[in-house]
């Protein structure tokens, strides 16, 4: 079996992060808030993360240059997911954040 080489993190609130933890992801931060966003910024630019798991308040709440520079960046994907308190809704799809971070859509059919 192949070994991955890029890690995920998981940013969130303690519930979130042991769900992540018990999964098997041994790279996670708990955090909200502004700790959270710095979090995240700084995993954004680290090369060892594929993907970052971030509550989607955090993001919600993020400084708009943190929004910008996580839409404009490819790899690490950022997917942003509902914590205890509910979704919110989302503005792009996870097929689409692969889409962007491959290149090319794997749903569609040839």
């Amino acid at each position: 079996m192949a070994e991955l080489r890029e890690k995920i993190a998981v940013i969130g609130n303690a519930p979130t992060v042991t769900g992540f933890r018990l999964a098997g992801i041994d790279s996670f931060f708990i955090a909200d808030g502004a700790a959270a966003e710095e979090k995240l910024a700084t995993l954004l630019s680290d090369t060892n993360y594929g993907v970052l798991v971030v509550s989607e308040r955090v993001v919600e709440g993020a400084d708009w240059r943190l929004k910008k520079r996580i839409e404009a960046t490819a790899k690490p994907v950022v997917v942003a997911i509902p914590d205890m308190s509910g979704g919110i809704e989302q503005t792009e799809s996870l097929a689409f954040l692969i889409k962007r971070a491959l290149g090319f859509d794997l749903m569609k059919k040839s």
